[in-house]
Formats: structure tokens, sequence, C-alpha cells
């Protein structure tokens, strides 16, 4: 009997799910909160060090990529240490469990800060992923400038901080605890529902004629990279990885793509070629970045770090994206909740270290459209740009604006203020609109701002002079009495005679936007103005006997307005 009374629950439970959603037949379809999937750039000091955590509370998963150095130097000469940094981090975050640890490549600045996770019996790992414990790459003499193709032979990484790292690995390894393993290069793992795509280790041979140290460079050809795809956001993690080491995940057809890119090797340049030294030479890196496509770059790099990183040329390179630093941000948190994006930095909130450049595109935006009634396009320009006042417009301009966010964030508002010619815009407010009317009388430029939960981008408009108004106060002056001037539809008369010639000059107001030119024509008399061509000049002497003409002028400023006044008519007697 308690069967069949199960069996009849059982049964009516699964009507009762049917009817619940409304098609027989057919089940429910589950809707699923978004969870947070976040990775947390740890400020390491000089090195990289990223936590990555799936879920909140005591349900969420977490995994380590990388763990920073041990110490690093600053530019003043000066030790840090922060060997207990990532450590001090997990505990502070309450991590007592890591999925998995992934090591990219051996160098003391990504596994010295390891050592003290390692030795904490309090935390649990499961797997560490690193490239063969036994690193075997090919070397050459410890002199860089002795290091050839010819002298390159086998071998195997030893430093001591790698050494330290891997007994207190074998150590967790014999305790049965955690494996280590080296994962096949696409190989894929889960972190709650966000995956983890390993573009590594790949075999990378030895390279020269560049003036660094090609050993060290040869190790960081083996750093795994690895993308990380949850919902529709997508991260890209790269170690220390070369030129090289792209080129060799393009070969397998792996996608480089991201929305989020850790820059490889904390901003340095990487390389020097001979012959390169052009302004236009580009950094070593460049091939990945462009590769990414991605809009917000990670450089994990120590506050005023010795080798002064990031240089300029990566910075150049990066000048699409939005770039974040460690060295000024500190740690830096980046939040997907499968679809939109968030930033948060322990210093300075959404606001990037250097801002991505672009007028019509932008990091954060695929599009900012500007449209007016201008007779000129208005164009937008950086800000950075020098600031121009070529367009004249007689009359009012209304200026509208729009955009449309990239897929990972949204447009949240559009600011915008008119700053007049020779104020500072910091010293103007922002405005919030999607149009504004520029009136008679001003010049200045607009700025636009498009705001997103990820920071702003701001772009702005060339200067430009609103005049409505015709020249006014305008005269034609003779050197002989009788001479009047007119309006163009006044009747024509012939009456004064003069002896000698006459000499005429014309003035006038030309209003905001200033004087263009003034012209004039000398029109005989039962003959129309309009067939007569005008002539350039601001005077004009007439010396014709007998003659009976008219003389018009006009007066044009550089907003296009025109005054045409005439006089009467006259002639030099022989």
């Amino acid at each position: 009997m308690k069967k069949i009374r199960q069996k009849i629950l059982g049964i009516s439970l699964v009507f009762c799910l049917l009817a619940a959603t409304g098609i027989t037949g057919m089940a429910p379809k589950t809707v699923k909160a978004a969870v947070k999937f976040k990775i947390h750039y740890i400020d390491v000091g000089a090195g990289d060090g990223a936590l990555l955590q799936y879920g909140e509370g005591d349900s969420a998963e977490y995994a380590l990529i990388d763990a920073g150095p041990e110490t690093y130097k600053t530019s003043d000469r000066k030790t840090v240490d922060v060997s207990e940094r990532v450590h001090d981090y997990l505990q502070k975050h309450n991590v007592t469990h890591l999925k998995f640890v992934l090591l990219t490549h051996p160098h003391h600045d990504h596994i010295g800060g390891m050592i003290k996770v390692l030795k904490d019996e309090k935390i649990e790992i499961d797997t560490i992923y690193g490239n063969p414990k036994e690193l075997k790459y090919l070397a050459s003499s410890d002199n860089k400038d002795e290091q050839s193709a010819e002298t390159a032979e086998e071998a195997e990484f030893d430093s001591k901080v790698y050494q330290n790292v891997l007994e207190a690995i074998q150590v967790r390894e014999d305790a049965g605890e955690t494996k280590y393993e080296t994962p096949k290069a696409g190989s894929s793992i889960m972190l709650g529902e966000a995956k983890v795509t390993f573009y590594g280790p790949l075999e990378n041979k030895y390279q020269y004629g560049r003036k660094v140290d090609l050993n060290t460079r040869q190790e960081n050809k083996y750093s795994i990279v690895c993308k990380i795809v949850y919902g529709n956001n997508t991260f890209l993690m790269t170690g220390d990885a070369q030129k090289e080491t792209v080129e060799k995940i393009m070969e397998k057809g792996y996608d480089l793509t991201a929305q989020v890119l850790k820059v490889p090797h904390h901003g340095y340049q990487d390389v020097t070629e001979t012959g390169k030294k052009r302004p236009n030479y580009t950094s070593d890196h460049k091939l990945m970045f462009d590769q990414s496509k991605a809009s917000i770059a990670i450089i994990s790099n120590g506050y005023k770090n010795e080798a002064g990183t990031p240089y300029d040329r990566v910075l150049k390179d990066l000048s699409a994206m939005n770039v974040y630093q460690t060295s000024d941000k500190g740690t830096i948190v980046v939040t997907s909740d499968g679809n939109m994006l968030s930033i948060a930095a322990e210093k300075g909130g959404t606001t990037p270290s250097h801002a991505g450049s672009g007028t019509t595109s932008s990091p954060l935006m695929s599009q900012m459209k500007i449209t007016s009634n201008n007779t000129k396009k208005l164009v937008p320009t950086l800000t950075s740009a020098a600031n121009t006042y070529k367009i004249y417009e007689k009359k009012n301009i209304t200026v509208k604006f729009s955009g449309t966010a990239k897929p990972f964030t949204k447009l949240t508002s559009i600011q915008y203020k008119f700053v007049k010619k020779g104020v500072n815009n910091t010293k103007v407010s922002w405005k919030t609109g999607k149009s504004m009317t520029v009136k008679n009388g001003s010049c200045g430029r607009i700025y636009v701002k498009y705001n997103t939960p990820l920071g702003s981008t701001t772009i702005k408009l060339p200067g430009f002079t609103v005049d409505t108004k015709a020249p006014s106060s305008v005269k034609i002056k003779a050197n002989k009495s009788g001479i009047k001037m007119l309006k163009t539809s006044a009747k024509n008369t012939y009456k004064k005679r003069y002896k000698k010639s006459i000499k005429f000059t014309f003035s006038a107001s030309y209003g905001t936007s200033g004087k263009s030119k003034t012209q004039y024509k000398i029109v005989p008399k039962g003959k129309k103005h309009t067939k007569y061509k005008w002539k350039t000049a601001n005077s004009v002497t007439y010396k014709k006997k007998n003659k009976k003409v008219r003389l018009y002028v006009r007066y044009i400023d550089k907003s296009g307005n025109v005054t045409t006044r005439k006089t009467n008519g006259f002639y030099v007697k022989k």
C-alpha cells in the first residue's frame, strides 16, 4: 500500500509540473539566476597573481592563476616583500579550497608567492596545472651577447625558487592531497559554469637577432595561455607569452579573441630588433593585442617597479583599449554575470590608468554618433586633439548625441557641455541630455561623455562659431560730398558730377564670426548689377570720364552673412 501511495504521489507531482509549464508533454524550462564570475587581479607587485571566483558565500568555487613573486625591486632600489600577498588575499576572502591552480611558467615572479599558499594546510588544492616539472628548453650562453642558434642546447629550468615550489608540491602529492598535471593544449576544465581552455604548453623554438636575454625569453615562450568563457563574456590569461607563443597558438587554430586581456609580461616591450628603432616600431606583443580585439587590458606590475613598466610602445599598441595597471590601481576585480561586465579597482573605481582612444568607437562603445543641422559636418576628435575654430554657421545649430555600447556593457547616460573659446573645459559642468542647441553669438566646442557601468568615454567636437546676424554699421565713405549709401532697392539717380576721380573706402561691424571679405562692383547706368562680377577690396578709386555709374558693396562675415549696399549714381566729367 505504501508503494502504491508513493506511485500515485509521483504521478500527481509530474502532472502538476506539466501543468505549470502550460505545454502538455514538454519539460519545464529551468530559469537560473545569473551567478557572478569574478577575476581578482591581485596587486602582487612586479608579477602575476589572479584569483578566479565563481559564485558567492559558502557555495563559491575558487581557482588561482599564478601567485606573484617573493620580492620585487622598486625604481628607488628598495626591495619589497610580497611573498604573502596572495596568501593574505585568500585569507581575507575566506578561501580555503582551490579547485585548481595554474602556474603559467616557472619564473619567480609568477610562482614565488605559491610557497606560502602550499604550506598552509588549511587551504585545499585539488589540482595544480603547469609545464612539465622538468621543463626543458633550448638555451645558449649566459652572456647574451654570445647567444646564437649554433650554440643553443637543451637545458632544464632549475631556479632555486622553482625547486622550493616543486618540493612543496611534492609534499602535498605524497600526502594524496593534490595532484600535478601538465594540461593538454586544447583541453578544458570548469569552474562552476565558467569554462577554462588551455592553449598550451606548446613547443617553441629558440629565435635570435634581438638585444635581450634569449634564454629568459625562451622560458617565457612556454607560458600556458588560457581562455575563460562565462556566458557571453571572455577573458584571456597570458602569463609572459611571447610573440612566438602567439604564433603557435594561431597555427593550432585556437581563438584568441577576448573582451578582457591580461597583458603578457607586465607591460615589457620585450625586444628591440636591429633596424627597428623607427617611431612606428611596435612592441613584441602587438600580435596578441591585435588578435585579442580586447576592450579592457589588465597590466599586472609593481608600484614604482624597477623596470619602469609599462613601456611607452606597449601603451601605444594598447591605445584602443582601456588599460588598468595594478601598479597604480591596486587590486582590480572584473565581474561577469554572463552578459555584462563590471570593474572595480582598489584605487580609483572604474577610471582606467590609460583610457582607450577613439572618435566613432571606443573600448566601451561600438558607436558614438553625432548629428547636427550644420552645413559643415561636426566630426568628433579625441579630447587630446588641439582646439580649432574653423567652422562658422549663420543659423542656430542643434547637435544630437546617440550611441551604442558594446555587448558586454550598457549605455546608462549621455552628458555634454559647451565650452567657450579660451575657457578650460574642466571649469564647465556636465549636463545630461541627448541634444543641445548652440545659439547666436556662441563660439566654443562641445564635449560629449558616454557613461557605462565600466566607465566613461569622452569625445569633443571641433570648435565652431554661430553668428546669425548680418554685418552691421556698414559704411561707404567717399572723398567727395554728395555720395550717399542706399539700400539696393532704392531708385537709381545720376545727378552727381565730379571734376576729379573719387576714392571710396568700405567698413562694417562683423559680429561674432568676424570679417571674411568686402567686395564691390561698379555698374553703368541702365545695366543690371547681377550681370557684373564682384571684386574683393577694402577700397576703390573711380577715374573714368563721362560715364554714369553706381557702386555696389557687399560685406561678408565668416559665417556667410551678407549685407549689401549701393551708392547713388555719379559720373566724372571731362
